[in-house]
């Protein structure tokens, strides 16, 4: 993706209703850019969901439904490491491999699905999904699309869960997606050291951030290179 039509999808999210949260804000402009009829966000760890933001009723339902029955591509992508594209769920295969969830698609009108897996490091912690009642594949520029916002609301779901536990003031989008690469890295090294999850890992990362009166970013520098280790 350009810096340009990075900036331009960030400006577009920041233009819209503050009243918004900026996850409900990216879901609708992820609707725009990838000529969604539905967008979902979700909170996805040890297989247990839970629905954070979506541009409808119909997004979030077809989400619960392949956890109720378990199966489908959200199902399928909260532990995939690229996303799972059903770009016609006409097609003989699909039917094949989720044959219960598919019936329910398509009584939604839904014959597109494309999920896209929200990670931390190597661990996974939800999905961001584009269903359409159009079938047809993913455009270059799209799919590039979708890892930005997968990226952000990556990024956005991190911050909320901290910000709950730790007070933080909330980060603009641009800022968030600058300092997501190595604390990313730095939230697997420690949740895997700690065996605990990334959420917990993550709020432990700005516990030390702020108790040390350092920036987030200095310290997930120093646990990369390895200057730094939490303790449990």
């Amino acid at each position: 993706m350009t810096d340009k039509r990075w900036h331009h999808l960030t400006q577009r999210i920041n233009a819209l209703d503050s009243r918004q949260t900026l996850l409900q804000r990216t879901c609708v402009v992820a609707a725009e850019s990838l000529e969604a009829d539905h967008v979902s966000i979700a909170m996805i760890v040890n297989r247990t969901y839970s629905a954070i933001s979506s541009t409808d009723d119909v997004a979030t339902f077809l989400d619960e439904q392949q956890f109720v029955i378990g199966q489908g591509p959200t199902f399928e992508a909260a532990e995939a490491e690229s996303p799972v594209l059903a770009s016609d769920l006409h097609q003989r295969g699909y039917a094949e491999r989720w044959p219960a969830f598919i019936e329910s698609a398509q009584r939604h009108n839904v014959f597109a699905i494309y999920a896209f897996p929200l990670r931390v490091g190597s661990a996974y912690i939800g999905t961001l999904t584009v269903y359409r009642k159009k079938p047809g594949e993913l455009s270059a520029q799209q799919l590039s699309d979708g890892f930005f916002f997968a990226t952000l609301a990556t990024t956005e779901i991190v911050r909320e869960r901290a910000e709950a536990i730790s007070g933080s003031n909330a980060q603009s989008a641009e800022f968030l997606l600058f300092e997501q690469s190595a604390l990313q890295i730095a939230a697997g090294m420690v949740a895997e050291l700690l065996n605990c999850s990334v959420i917990d890992a993550l709020v432990r990362i700005r516990a030390h951030a702020f108790k040390n009166d350092m920036p987030v970013s200095v310290v997930a520098n120093q646990i990369v290179n390895r200057e730094l280790t939490l303790e449990g």
